[in-house]
């Protein structure tokens, strides 16, 4: 399987976060009736939502963590260093990048 290059990693999963982040609020919007929606719009981002969650719900505990906090919380920094030191963090999130992208 030939390897994703961290900076392509780290734009596709930057790119999911903000769209995963974009339609979980669309999707509370339309659910409060806060704003009018396209329907087709609204059942995309449901599909990709829920597809998004399960895909981060099958990952093992560590890749799970880091992907909720990046992906699903959208942190950004130094956030890991209470969790992990620099260097476990880095390895562990560039397994936890490439198993959720070959998952999706």
């Amino acid at each position: 399987m030939k390897r994703i290059g961290n900076r392509n990693q780290r734009r596709d999963i930057e790119i999911l976060s903000k769209n995963y982040r974009d339609f979980k609020l669309l999707l509370e919007e339309a659910q409060q009736n806060i704003a009018s929606h396209d329907r087709r719009k609204i059942e995309s981002g449901i599909m990709i939502v829920t597809h998004i969650e399960n895909v981060i719900e099958n990952l093992d505990e560590d890749d799970r963590f880091i992907i909720e906090k990046e992906i699903m919380e959208g942190r950004k920094g130094n956030w890991y260093l209470e969790y992990f030191s620099a260097s476990s963090y880095y390895r562990h999130r560039n397994r936890a990048y490439m198993n959720f992208l070959s998952c999706l």
